[in-house]
C-alpha cells in the first residue's frame, strides 16, 4: 500500500470521524465535496447581480393566466424576444429566464428564474424562482425573518389573485415543502418554501433554500390534483418496462434515448443535482434541483459529492418511488491500483510518475492535474481490457432498458470542445446512448440545448469515468 496515500486518507479519515462524517475507504469519495460539480457557465451568477442600470424583463404577459394558457410558443417567441430566454431542447417543450431584472406583477415580486413547460406547443405550466439558494442573494439569516418574508409574498399573492389560499404541507416532494395554494379558475397557483432548520447541538445553522411559485391550468370544476402540470405526481408517472419505448436506433448505428429532458444548473456547481433532475423529469417524478440540493448537502459555490448525492437520493427511493443504483463506485483500492497501473506506463512513455511515496499532495486534485491523459486512457483501456469491457456493456445494458447513465468524470484530462468548465475538476453527465459500430457513447451535459447530445470515444470516456449511476422507477 502506498505510504503517504494511504497516511493522507487514514489522517483525513480521522478528522471527520472526529463528530464530523463517518467515512469508509471504499465511499472515500464523500470527502470530495468540491470534486463534482466544480462548474457550469463561465458566467459567475455573483457577477451577473452587479452593474447599476439592471433592464426590466418583466413577465406580466404570463400573469396573469387566463389568457397565456392559449399561448402558443409562436406567441411567447414573439412576446418575449427581448426578454432574454433559452429554449432548453430544439422541440421547444421548456424555456427558461434566468439572470437579473426577472419579475411579475410589475414588479412586486422579483425573480431568479422562470421556467416555462409547454404541451402540444401551448403554455403549460410555469415554475417561478422567488428565492433558491444557488442563483439568490441571502434572503434572512434567522427563520422568523425568512417566514416574514414568505408571508410578504403569500399576502401579496392573495392582493393580486383575489382569492386566500389555503395552507399545504407536500410530503411527496424530496423535502416535504411547505406551502399555500390559491385556486382561482382557470389556474391553480402553489407558493412553496423549505429551509435547513437550525440544531445548535450539531453544529447546523439556519439556511433558507427556496421560494418558489407553481402556477398550473385547472379544469372547470377541478382542483389542485387534476392540474394539468407536466411531472406532476401521477400525470407523468412511468412504469420501467414503458422506458425501452423511448429508445431509438438510427440507421448510423446510433443507440439513443432521445427525449431525456433538458434542465440547465445555471453558472454554479449544480451538475449533480441537475443531472438527477433530468432524471427525475424523465421518470414523470415531480423534484427539482434545488430540492435534490437541500437533501444532498449541495455546496453553491462547489458542488456535490456522487456519494452524497447516491445517499441522499437513497433515503429519497420510498417517498418518490423510484430506485437508485450504482454500476460503479469510486473506491480506495481500485483508485490506488489504477495509480500503480499508471506509474509503470508513465515510465515506459517518459511521464511524470504520481509516485505519492515521494510527492505530496493536498488532494485529490492534486493527483488529478498530475495525470497525463493519453497515458491513463492507455491504463484504463487497453491494460485493463476487462475493465473497459464492463464499461461497454454496462453502458449498452441500461440504454437498451431505456435508462440513461449519471455519469461522474474528471474533465479537463483529455481534450474536448467547448465545453463551459475549465481545468481538470469533476462533473456529472448523462450517458443518453451508444454506437458500437463507430465505438462511440452519445451523452448529454445540463449546459443547456447546445449541450443536449454530444458524442465521444468510447475509451476516452472509460478513461475520465469516476462513477456511474442510474435512477428507475419502482414499478
Amino acid at each position: 500500500m502506498r505510504g503517504f496515500l494511504k497516511e493522507w486518507l487514514d489522517r483525513v479519515g480521522a478528522i471527520f470521524n472526529n463528530g464530523w462524517i463517518k467515512i469508509s475507504m471504499r465511499r472515500f469519495s464523500l470527502l470530495l465535496g468540491l470534486w463534482v460539480c466544480l462548474g457550469g457557465s463561465v458566467v459567475n451568477a455573483q457577477s451577473a447581480k452587479q452593474g447599476a442600470a439592471v433592464p426590466a424583463r418583466e413577465l406580466d404577459a404570463l400573469i396573469p393566466l387566463e389568457g397565456a394558457w392559449e399561448m402558443t410558443t409562436a406567441e411567447f417567441e414573439a412576446t418575449f424576444s427581448k426578454s432574454r430566454f433559452d429554449w432548453l431542447s430544439p422541440a421547444k417543450e421548456t424555456a427558461r429566464f434566468f439572470g437579473p431584472g426577472l419579475s411579475i406583477y410589475g414588479g412586486t415580486l422579483k425573480l431568479s428564474e422562470a421556467i416555462v413547460d409547454f404541451k402540444d406547443s401551448k403554455v403549460a405550466r410555469l415554475s417561478l424562482s422567488l428565492f433558491n439558494r444557488g442563483d439568490s442573494e441571502e434572503l434572512a439569516g434567522n427563520l422568523e425573518q425568512f417566514e416574514k418574508q414568505v408571508a410578504g409574498y403569500r399576502d401579496a399573492l392573495t392582493g393580486k389573485v383575489g382569492v386566500k389560499p389555503t395552507e399545504r404541507k407536500d410530503r411527496t416532494s424530496a423535502v416535504g415543502a411547505t406551502g399555500f395554494v390559491w385556486m382561482k379558475q382557470p389556474s391553480a397557483y402553489l407558493l412553496e418554501y423549505s429551509f435547513q432548520k437550525e440544531m445548535k447541538t450539531r453544529g447546523v445553522e439556519f439556511q433558507p433554500e427556496f421560494v418558489r411559485l407553481r402556477v398550473v391550468p385547472v379544469p372547470s370544476g377541478g382542483g389542485m390534483a387534476s392540474a394539468a402540470a407536466p411531472g406532476a405526481a401521477g400525470a407523468g408517472a412511468v412504469t420501467k418496462a414503458s422506458l425501452v419505448s423511448n429508445v431509438k436506433k438510427e440507421d448510423n448505428g446510433d443507440v439513443v434515448i432521445p427525449n431525456v429532458p433538458m434542465v440547465d444548473q445555471g453558472p454554479k456547481g449544480y451538475c449533480v443535482v441537475a443531472t438527477a433532475e433530468r432524471m427525475f423529469r424523465y421518470m414523470g417524478i415531480p423534484a427539482d434541483q434545488h430540492e435534490i440540493a437541500q437533501a444532498a448537502g449541495t455546496q453553491t459555490g462547489g458542488g456535490t459529492s456522487p456519494d452524497k448525492m447516491y445517499e441522499a437520493l437513497n433515503k429519497l427511493e420510498g417517498r418518490l418511488r423510484f430506485r437508485m443504483r450504482v454500476i460503479e463506485d469510486w473506491q480506495y483500492a481500485k483508485f490506488e491500483k489504477m495509480l500503480e497501473d499508471y506509474d509503470r506506463e508513465a515510465k515506459k512513455r517518459d511521464q511524470k510518475e504520481i509516485n505519492t511515496t515521494k510527492y505530496r499532495y493536498t488532494s485529490l486534485d492534486d493527483i488529478y492535474a498530475r495525470i497525463d491523459g493519453p497515458t491513463l486512457k492507455v491504463v484504463k483501456t487497453e491494460k485493463d481490457k476487462a475493465g473497459f469491457g464492463k464499461f461497454q456493456r454496462s453502458v449498452a445494458s441500461s440504454i437498451d432498458q431505456g435508462i440513461p447513465v449519471m455519469w461522474s468524470v474528471m474533465v479537463g484530462l483529455l481534450p474536448e470542445a467547448a465545453i463551459p468548465q475549465g481545468g481538470v475538476g469533476g462533473h456529472m453527465r448523462l450517458i443518453i446512448g451508444y454506437n458500437a459500430k463507430t465505438s462511440e457513447i452519445l451523452f448529454s451535459d445540463s449546459w443547456g440545448a447546445e449541450h443536449a447530445l454530444k458524442r465521444m470515444a468510447m475509451d476516452q470516456a472509460c478513461a475520465i469515468t469516476n462513477g456511474m449511476y442510474y435512477m428507475e422507477p419502482m414499478r
